[in-house]
């Protein structure tokens, strides 16, 4: 039977409509650090016959900040918009990042020709073409997360890792401290560093006596007094000093004794994705 397609017509660009060939991958890539999202690629394309076309498709993204990416063959034609959403899972504007270019080939062979949209997205923010700006995953405000660190062995000392793929800045860092009898008061700094070199130290303003169960806590504009209610011992930090990952957060512990027992930090840090 003879096709009943009807003949292709001469098609003119529109706007930012980009053209595409036969050749054409329409790519998503994702960098997530979040649990439970699922991201929606959607959008509209004008064929040789001109017609639109819808598409929808989603992707479940990794969540250690690595480049997740869905690869959406598109037949000879004209792209005319394209978005990423957020369909499940609650990421701060921060947690998940999201690219859409243009380029040939799949999978590891994908050569990327044109990126025309880049930016972080949540369920109030999606990324979209044409309207979204280019814009990298270090450009945005940052993700705010409250994490429960870990208990070290008694008589060790704490140690916090920035993540592989992401930068921190240090907001708030209150760890419990109880001392046994052992003689010598505790003195306590906080000192960040970059795996191997101190980067900078932050002592706390009080000291910690034998046979006490206290806690230290470092801020960002903490108050400069010796002690709150007796207990807690204060320490200044500065704001805008971010870590890159496998950057560590420490402590060093005057006089600490063998059976002195951090319990588990309690830190605010600001998240960007730095994989990107």
């Amino acid at each position: 039977m003879p096709d009943a397609s009807p003949p292709p017509i001469e098609v003119r660009a529109v706007g930012n409509a980009r053209y595409l060939d036969n050749d054409s991958v329409l790519r998503l890539t994702v960098f997530n650090a979040a649990a439970g999202v699922t991201v929606r690629l959607s959008g509209r394309r004008l064929d040789l016959f001109g017609r639109t076309i819808p598409f929808v498709h989603r992707l479940v993204p990794a969540t250690n900040r690595t480049a997740s990416t869905f690869d959406l063959e598109l037949d000879e034609g004209w792209l005319l918009g394209a978005e990423a959403t957020i369909t499940a899972g609650t990421p701060q504007d921060g947690q998940t990042y999201a690219v859409l270019s243009i380029g040939v080939g799949r999978a590891a062979g994908f050569e990327e020709l044109e990126t025309f949209a880049a930016d972080t997205i949540s369920a109030a923010r999606r990324l979209s073409w044409p309207g979204t700006l280019n814009r990298g995953p270090l450009d945005g405000r940052g993700a705010l997360r409250s994490i429960t660190g870990t208990s070290p062995a008694a008589g060790a000392e704490i140690s916090e890792t920035v993540p592989t793929g992401a930068r921190w800045e240090l907001i708030a860092f209150r760890t419990p401290i109880v001392t046994n009898a052992t003689a010598g008061n505790r003195t306590a700094v906080l000192f960040y560093d970059d795996g191997v070199n101190r980067l900078a130290s932050f002592p706390a303003m009080a000291v910690i006596a034998p046979s006490t169960n206290s806690a230290i806590e470092w801020a960002q504009g903490s108050t400069a007094i010796a002690t709150i209610n007796g207990q807690n011992a204060p320490g200044l930090i500065p704001p805008l000093f971010t870590l890159p990952a496998a950057a560590r957060i420490r402590t060093a512990t005057a006089n600490l004794a063998a059976g002195d027992q951090y319990g588990a930090p309690q830190y605010l840090v600001r998240e960007w994705i730095e994989g990107a």
